[in-house]
């Protein structure tokens, strides 16, 4: 071989390890969409409770709303509902007709009320695809491994740092979808055990129904 080959061959070679390296860097630099979701867990489990303002969109205008977690149990308030979840027992206030259902609802049944419990099950739940986004934003589709679930697909968008959620967009089956954009989140001292149960004293109009 001379040496004009020599080189020539050592130089392709370089160029083939150069882009070999090159494109494992960047699939390193491209988080999964696991990658997504364990990142914004971590920021929830870093804090004692997580608070969050929120506005439901779709139809006319939104719905403002609130909510706390710790841990399993959360708050969730609307001016239509106010749910208070202990982490087995699920209380849920309907403003229209003042009645208090009670429940032990199932983790999907959670999410059919308060979309941020999905935050809390994802990898048992959900099979998860992250989403191409025209902004740059980390974006990953939750799908339920269950087939007869309600819920045909979630897709949680993460904010500019990819910390925390900053819009759930639920899909039923039937074709209804929720738009929960995330206003304001941040981490706060634990409350209360009781902020996450039903006080009747606060409500004294209200009929209690009991379906557990």
């Amino acid at each position: 071989m001379t040496d004009m080959k020599r080189h020539f061959y050592i130089s392709r070679l370089l160029v083939l390890m150069l882009l070999a390296v090159t494109t494992l860097s960047l699939r390193a630099a491209t988080p999964t969409a696991a990658d997504i979701m364990d990142k914004m867990r971590r920021t929830v489990l870093a804090s004692p409770a997580v608070e969050a303002q929120f506005t439901i969109r779709g139809g006319q205008g939104g719905i403002q709303g609130s909510a706390t977690m710790h841990g399993a149990a959360f708050t969730f308030a609307t001016p239509q509902i106010q749910v208070w979840y202990d982490g087995s027992t699920q209380w849920a206030l309907l403003e229209s007709t003042k009645e208090v259902s009670i429940t032990e609802p199932t983790a999907e049944e959670l999410a059919l009320v308060n979309p941020f419990a999905i935050m809390q099950n994802y990898e048992q739940s959900y099979t998860m695809r992250r989403l191409a986004d025209s902004n740059g934003r980390s974006v990953v589709q939750l799908t339920p491994k269950d087939k007869t679930s309600a819920i045909l697909k979630v897709v949680v968008t993460a904010d500019k740092d990819g910390k925390w959620p900053q819009e759930l967009v639920v899909t039923f089956d039937d074709g209804r979808a929720i738009d929960l954009y995330i206003d304001r989140i941040s981490g706060r001292q634990a409350p209360p055990v009781s902020t996450f149960r039903y006080n009747a004293k606060l409500h004294p109009a209200a009929e209690v129904i009991d379906l557990r």
